[in-house]
């Protein structure tokens, strides 16, 4: 553990990890935040709508919602800034174009609303097997059954069929991580149960309650910059890192190389392993064998990207354009008015990879957002990734660290802290 105080350190990356480090540390020490984006947040991303009747609306793009059973960290850090959230409703719709086929999650009449599903096999199979799920699996989770297996190899062993497959699991699980199909068909099974478990996802009724936050997630940015007193770079990117002795060097885009007594790397893995100048052996291994899928990520208002009847306009809506093993990018709405209880003229959506040319004028905002990709080779390296944070003085942490998620980046933001002999 870290004795000093008043230490020299630069924390790299501004997204949820980067803040909480910056937020926690600077009761002691010096803290500069670099950040190469032109706004501070990483996934944290709202845009406010600049004109026409709903000028001034606040909608968030990246991270959108926190429950209150998973994200006790992230809570109590929104709890220390002072800022609001509000309840949101969190539920999904399927539909797959090419067999007019199309449900949603919210309640039976969603769920039934093609009338002629009650009186199909197939979604029966489907159901079945939804059902046949969500009691085994956990029971398997417990028994230390599932270490090994990947959710495709699986679902080969116990015979799923491939309704519940294709038209619930792959779905559901590809826009929970924001991955292909096919990708997800390498997820490691108890990785994957575990995180099910967790979310109550595997219960249709005990479900946590899921907020967003009032006035768009940068509230909670703009709560942590009135309260930082360090400095802020932002539109910086970092170029190296050079560790000599005691002392870490940081070379960023239009400024001097400068001098800091410790290094906080909060950005994402490859991004980390790519600024170091010097990478041991070890932090090689452990870095750099992270991958990260790219999502074009569209704010806009044409509503033709959702499903045909406005009744399963959900807060999540997967558009099946092709085959599981395809390997193309999901394709998925977040229906930001229902996520957000938005009260505008416009319905406001933010889609993943849309496959269509929107209409002229319905753009807001065109980004790319990228997601750790999973497997076991990424997931062994966590425990091993808390070791080596310190050496050299260097720290390591982002939402790699656990499941990809905002309450993994604050975790893993807490853990570095705690090496300081500080909490949250």
């Amino acid at each position: 553990m870290e004795n000093s105080s008043g230490l020299k350190i630069a924390v790299v990356g501004a997204g949820v990890a980067g803040i909480v480090a910056a937020h926690v540390l600077q009761r002691s020490h010096d803290i500069t935040l670099y950040e190469k984006n032109d706004y501070i947040g990483g996934h944290t991303h709202t845009i406010l709508i600049e004109d026409g009747v709903d000028a001034g609306t606040p909608v968030d793009t990246g991270f959108i919602v926190c429950n209150d059973k998973t994200y006790p960290n992230f809570l109590k850090f929104l709890d220390q800034l002072g800022v609001a959230r509000q309840k949101s409703t969190m539920s999904f719709s399927y539909y797959d174009p090419s067999r007019n086929f199309f449900y949603g999650s919210l309640n039976a009449d969603t769920f039934f609303i093609q009338r002629r599903s009650i009186l199909n096999p197939s979604f029966w199979r489907m159901i079945l097997g939804i059902l046949s799920f969500n009691q085994g699996t956990p029971r398997l989770l417990h028994q230390g059954r599932l270490a090994g297996f990947t959710m495709g190899e699986y679902l080969k062993a116990h015979r799923y069929n491939r309704f519940f497959i294709e038209d619930y699991l792959l779905p559901i699980t590809a826009a929970v991580w924001s991955a292909p199909d096919v990708k997800m068909l390498d997820f490691p099974m108890e990785t994957f149960a575990r995180f099910f478990e967790n979310h109550g996802l595997f219960s249709i009724i005990r479900h946590p309650q899921w907020y967003t936050i009032t006035g768009g997630s940068h509230t909670y940015v703009k709560a942590f910059l009135n309260g930082f007193r360090g400095r802020v770079l932002q539109g910086v990117p970092v170029r190296g890192i050079r560790r000599e002795d005691n002392s870490v060097f940081i070379k960023a885009d239009g400024l001097e190389e400068e001098r800091y007594d410790r290094v906080v790397v909060a950005c994402h893995a490859d991004e980390a392993f790519e600024m170091l100048c010097d990478p041991s052996e070890e932090e090689a291994a452990l870095l750099n064998v992270w991958t990260y899928s790219k999502n074009r990520t569209v704010l806009h208002t044409d509503t033709a990207v959702l499903p045909p009847e406005k009744k399963i306009w959900l807060s999540w809506n997967y558009l099946r354009l092709s085959d599981v093993t395809s390997g193309s990018p999901v394709v998925l709405t977040y229906n930001m008015n229902r996520l957000q209880s938005l009260t505008t003229r416009n319905t406001y959506c933010v889609t993943l990879n849309p496959h269509r040319t929107f209409e002229e004028g319905r753009i807001i905002r065109d980004m790319v957002y990228t997601h750790p990709r999973f497997s076991f080779d990424t997931i062994a390296t966590q425990p091993r990734l808390r070791e080596i944070s310190g050496r050299r003085n260097t720290y390591y942490c982002g939402s790699y660290h656990g499941y990809g998620f905002h309450e993994d980046g604050v975790r893993s933001a807490l853990n570095v802290a705690a090496s300081f002999g500080m909490r949250l």
